[in-house]
């Protein structure tokens, strides 16, 4: 088994009508095995970036991750664009998560309950891989483009609990036959 990431990974998806509108990841690699640091990911129809200071980290999350990551019928994933800013990244396991990267700002909050939770068959494109985390879904998901909210709210279900909108920390992702970049 190769450990491929350790950190954390908030996460929103804001629904229209009942259909993804808008996505967003925002990670803090403490480490991996294609280095550290923050990324943020943004996918609207037809348009996804990534804003990080590490293009290599940030496009290897996008690849890696990202991309397989997203909620059943979500938006299409298109080449990312990469956009080079640091991240900013603000977690309170008690309250909830803040980051900015760019024009980009996500708000993740209102906990409703943490799980620790582990997966062994997560399929990231046809590859199983091993994911263990502590889960947080939350009431409350925002992100705005150039200081303007996206329409939309994240889909939440208190009796579940589940919710788009969720804090993911002490993140582990391995898997067995990972080529090393």
């Amino acid at each position: 088994m190769t450990l491929l990431l350790m950190g954390a990974n908030p996460c929103v998806t804001l629904f229209d009508d009942g259909r993804p509108i808008a996505y967003a990841s925002v990670w803090r690699v403490d480490w991996s095995v294609c280095g550290s640091g923050h990324a943020l990911v943004l996918a609207v129809p037809g348009r996804v970036r990534i804003i990080g200071p590490d293009r290599d980290l940030g496009m290897w999350l996008g690849d890696e991750f990202n991309r397989h990551l997203r909620l059943e019928g979500a938006i299409p994933w298109t080449e990312p664009e990469f956009t080079p800013a640091p991240v900013t990244f603000d977690l309170d396991l008690d309250i909830g998560f803040q980051a900015a990267g760019a024009d980009v700002s996500v708000t993740v909050a209102d906990p409703i309950e943490r799980y620790l939770t582990r997966r062994d068959d997560y399929d990231l494109g046809g590859v199983p891989h091993l994911l263990s985390t502590v889960w947080i879904p939350c009431r409350e998901g925002v992100i705005e483009v150039g200081g303007t909210p996206l329409a939309g709210a994240p889909r939440v279900d208190p009796t579940e609990p589940m919710s788009s909108a969720f804090i993911a920390d002490a993140e582990v992702w391995c898997t067995a036959d990972h080529p090393r970049k």
